[in-house]
């Protein structure tokens, strides 16, 4: 037991430990890269269902992008897309089209195919009013908030040639004391470390480029027909074309994490079995480490019963030898702590006119609101506290993917029979 328990231990130290120094040296030399001349005509597609918090402003702040060219003309398009005329974002979406001069817009109401999910729906019918001037696409949610370079960032590394996507990623931030938040939040955290491996790298719905030129040759639009998802659909397509999928740290959007039980659950659920159907290689690796956690759980729980059932000193160390684990988690969690910080905080300044006492802006409200700062300096007590919950209940959420295929999203239950069949339920 204590040779198991120190083996989990060691090993959990050094994996955390070289995936934290490969983030921290990524995320630093991005944070100094600064974007050239290269402005491609780009198509803005947005899938809308609903008013997001924070609608009408983050409207705002896409159409005000500075990505125009020399003599100040937009080069960039914004499409629209809503399943339905009812669509409550529909009325306010028309009377932005009719009263924007600047930036070209436009709404398509896409309708209901029940063989992909209603996002992917709205995003292919989109693609089919796309200017035929333009190089690059852009997917972006409508509850996130761009800083004013949003897009030159999220599109300047697209001339490499060896990149075929660009992603941003969100940043749940809980404000309450509830425990399903600060677990999502946490395993939110966790999440974004793979987007500085190559290997594991994956787009991000919410905000992600590619050319033209590669969403054709990926397949992507053949590959959405009937999908359930779209970010990690295309994930696999660029990576079939050997292509890696480029993380932005300038495009990463700090968002209210809280919610209730069911709907983090719910959540937590999708992007599990999301990421089974679409992009495997990532789930097995999430399952795998949730198995070498779930032993060590009970490992460590068995050593606690044992030493107090018979006061054995060979399971007492046994049991401290396992929890030794907590406190080298928190000490990686205070470092990724303040390198998050110093990414939100670029950002926030970019969508600041003031250069003193910024705030990091959240996605759903005001954005000099300083409870955000505040709930980011308490997150991190917060999770040392929870840390030993989410060993408790994680890698059991993990492991439940195995069973089953069924998601619900944004009200509406899916089975994912494979990456190319979905059910509507």
């Amino acid at each position: 037991m204590i040779v198991f328990l120190g083996l989990v231990t060691l090993f959990a130290t050094i994996a955390q430990w070289v995936s934290f120094r490969r983030l921290f040296t990524y995320v630093q030399k991005e944070l100094h890269f600064k974007p050239g001349t290269y402005l491609p005509r780009a198509t803005v597609i947005l899938p809308c269902k609903g008013l997001d918090p924070g609608f009408a402003e983050n409207i705002g702040k896409l159409m005000q992008q500075q990505y125009t060219d020399a003599d100040g003309i937009p080069q960039f398009e914004v499409i629209f897309a809503v399943a339905e005329e009812s669509d409550p974002a529909y009325s306010h979406l028309k009377k932005i089209v009719d009263q924007e001069k600047n930036v070209k817009t436009k709404i398509v109401v896409a309708g209901i195919d029940s063989r992909r999910a209603q996002k992917v729906n709205n995003q292919l019918a989109a693609l089919e009013q796309m200017s035929n001037e333009s190089a690059v696409i852009v997917f972006v949610d409508s509850d996130v908030i761009a800083r004013k370079d949003f897009l030159r960032y999220l599109t300047a590394h697209l001339n490499d040639p060896t990149v075929g996507a660009t992603t941003g990623y969100r940043f749940y931030i809980p404000f309450g004391h509830n425990w399903a938040p600060l677990l999502r939040s946490l395993w939110n955290r966790m999440s974004a470390w793979e987007m500085a491996d190559p290997g594991y790298a994956f787009a991000w719905g919410g905000a992600m480029a590619i050319t033209r030129e590669n969403f054709a040759a990926a397949k992507i639009a053949q590959a959405w027909e009937r999908s359930c998802d779209d970010d990690l659909a295309l994930t696999t397509a660029v990576k079939g074309l050997g292509l890696k999928v480029r993380f932005v740290p300038q495009c990463l959007v700090a968002s209210n994490g809280d919610g209730s039980v069911a709907e983090i659950i719910e959540w937590t659920n999708r992007q599990l079995i999301l990421t089974k159907v679409y992009y495997p290689k990532l789930w097995r690796k999430a399952i795998y480490r949730a198995s070498i956690l779930t032993a060590w759980l009970i490992a460590v729980l068995s050593s606690v019963v044992m030493a107090f059932a018979h006061w054995d000193p060979h399971f007492l160390l046994a049991t401290c030898t396992g929890l030794t684990l907590l406190p080298v988690e928190i000490w990686f969690l205070l470092q990724a702590q303040k390198l998050w910080y110093e990414v939100l905080l670029s950002n926030s300044r970019m969508n600041s006119d003031i250069t003193e006492n910024l705030v990091l802006q959240p996605d759903y409200g005001d954005p000099g609101d300083e409870k955000m700062n505040k709930a980011y300096a308490d997150s991190f007590w917060k999770f040392t506290l929870a840390l030993p919950l989410a060993h408790l209940v994680l890698p059991w959420m993990t492991l439940y993917s195995v069973i089953t295929n069924r998601i619900k999203w944004r009200g509406i239950n899916y089975e994912l029979k494979s990456p190319t069949e979905t059910v509507t339920i």
